[in-house]
């Protein structure tokens, strides 16, 4: 398997993985804060349960754009995951656990450098 046809299949992992991880931030809010790398207390579910519902709409835009074959739509939507990975690098390097944030970091990379081959 080669380079372009396995940065093809890229897309719909990024998708489901997206989709995922914020259909669980919805219906297991505190757990899944942890993961994400910031103990969420009961005032701050709803925080989680919103960037859960976040989560999802950008995994479904990603599955949709991959579907419909819109390549330059599907490269600019991922280049933004990569913004909203990044924010989530800065808010829990600042406020949550810093090893944790390495994980938004890589998230960020991985999507802009896709992103970016899209186009």
């Amino acid at each position: 398997m080669n380079i372009p046809t396995i940065f093809h299949y890229l897309a719909p992992l990024i998708g489901f993985t997206t989709l995922f991880i914020g259909i669980a931030a919805t219906i297991w809010p505190e757990p899944m804060s942890k993961k994400f790398g910031i103990s969420a207390s009961s005032q701050a579910i709803p925080y989680v349960m919103s960037t859960g519902i976040r989560d999802v709409f950008m995994g479904l835009v990603v599955l949709i754009l991959f579907n419909l074959q819109l390549w330059e739509a599907l490269g600019l939507s991922i280049i933004c995951l990569g913004i909203v990975a990044f924010s989530d690098f800065i808010v829990v390097r600042k406020y949550g656990d810093k090893k944790v944030s390495l994980v938004h970091l890589a998230a960020c990379i991985i999507v802009l450098v896709y992103g970016f081959w899209l186009l």
